[in-house]
């Protein structure tokens, strides 16, 4: 009995260490799935969190690149303005010099040479100033510019530019207010005393004058023999029994009906 009973207990012994060999076993594989799964996740958290940092930084890249085409475009364009900013810096604020020979019934502009002096002819006019030397001598600067303005006698003149007070440059008188309606005998004086002191011009120099002088141009009228280095312009003459002498010959207008004459005729 004692022998059979030591045989039963071993094999309980036995049984009860394989199954418990077992469970350690189960256990152990379930720890070991438990790890690769851990280790699994962890490299797929691991590479998106790479990947995140990737995209992240391909956003940062491509704001990057943004931010250089942004900042170059941005630099070119303060280029730009340095660039316009140093050419109007070196273009004078008065680019001509108006001088006006009240003897000579002449004009020469002046433009400024390397030093910034204005003693380069650069174009001639032919003018009427004041008679008995109403037009005042002097140094003035150019003000207040009309496309129109009302002239003493009820007439008119056109692109009239103010020199002092109530003397200015301004076209040959027009009767009223129309391109067709001039002062033929008053033209035909130019190159004479023949205002009451405003300075007489063809429509073409009184415009040029107002488009090109601003206010503050300096303007000097003097008295001397010589007319100037350019010399004293001639003007046309208009026949007082054409039907176009109402109009100045040298006005730009496109209505001008001497537009389509040529002189040499």
């Amino acid at each position: 009995m004692e022998g059979r009973a030591a045989r039963v207990c071993a094999v309980a012994v036995t049984v009860f260490l394989c199954i418990l060999t077992f469970l350690e076993i189960t256990v152990l594989e379930l720890e070991w799935e438990r790890l690769e799964v851990g280790i699994s996740d962890d490299t797929d958290k691991s590479a998106a969190k790479n990947e995140s940092f990737a995209g992240e930084d391909g956003v940062l890249e491509s704001n990057k690149s943004k931010k250089n085409e942004v900042d170059t475009e941005d630099a070119g364009k303060n280029q730009a303005e340095k660039d316009e900013k140093t050419v109007a810096a070196t273009e004078p604020e008065f680019p001509y010099y108006i001088k006006v020979n009240r003897k000579q019934n002449c004009i020469t502009i002046f433009t400024m040479d390397e030093s910034g002096e204005y003693t380069v002819p650069y174009k001639a006019m032919i003018c009427s100033t004041g008679l008995y030397n109403a037009t005042p001598r002097g140094t003035f600067q150019l003000s207040t510019k009309y496309l129109w303005r009302e002239l003493y006698g009820g007439v008119y003149g056109q692109y009239a530019t103010r020199i002092h007070g109530g003397v200015l440059f301004h076209s040959v008188p027009y009767y009223r207010k129309a391109k067709n309606a001039l002062c033929t005998e008053k033209y035909n004086k130019l190159g004479q005393q023949a205002s009451m002191g405003c300075i007489r011009l063809t429509v073409e120099d009184a415009k040029w004058i107002a488009e090109n002088c601003p206010a503050g141009t300096t303007v000097e009228i003097y008295e001397d023999e010589d007319p100037g280095p350019l010399g004293k312009p001639e003007a046309l003459k208009i026949d007082g029994d054409n039907p176009n002498k109402g109009w100045d010959p040298t006005d730009p207008d496109e209505k001008n009906p001497w537009k389509d004459i040529s002189w040499d005729e």
